[in-house]
């Protein structure tokens, strides 16, 4: 039996910074993400206060693209020497013109890909065949906004 992915959108990443135009997001740029895991510290001293800007921060995400478009701007990203945003959005809804509707909380991460692994996998569905690449990436990150539900931006610089 084929594993059918959820249908059940828990968070979304867009490759752009979402701060930039964020009712302008179209479903069709989001893609689904199905693990993310990173760890932001600061250096503390013996006596536990922070000093210091930030250990390096690696972001490994696992997310399902919806197309060979998609997978392609992440290589592309990869061979480049810049660094770019990502936008993850969480509780996503979307309106009748399928642009983004409202969103709990998200975050914009920018940095650089540094590795990427992929899987196809096929899969059938009631519609037909559809096939689904699933992409894990690994970016290491220059600066992460984080982004409430009052619309309150809390940004942390990595240097």
């Amino acid at each position: 039996m084929a594993t059918l992915y959820s249908n059940e959108l828990k968070a979304v990443v867009v490759m752009d910074n979402f701060l930039d135009n964020p009712m302008n997001v179209l479903k069709e740029n989001c893609m689904t993400v199905q693990h993310f895991n990173y760890n932001c510290e600061h250096k503390r001293n013996d006596a536990g206060e922070i000093y210091g800007a930030l250990n390096p921060v690696i972001l490994e995400f696992t997310i399902r693209a919806n197309s060979p478009r998609q997978a392609k701007a992440f290589y592309k990203e990869l061979v480049s020497n810049e660094h770019t945003n990502f936008s993850f959005l969480f509780n996503v809804t979307y309106n009748e013109n399928q642009r983004l509707n409202s969103y709990e909380d998200g975050m914009v991460i920018n940095g650089y890909i540094v590795h990427i692994e992929e899987k196809y996998s096929s899969t059938t569905n009631q519609a037909g065949s559809n096939t689904q690449i699933e992409m894990k990436v690994t970016l290491l990150s220059r600066s992460v906004t984080y982004l409430g539900v009052d619309n309150n931006f809390q940004s942390t610089f990595i240097h």
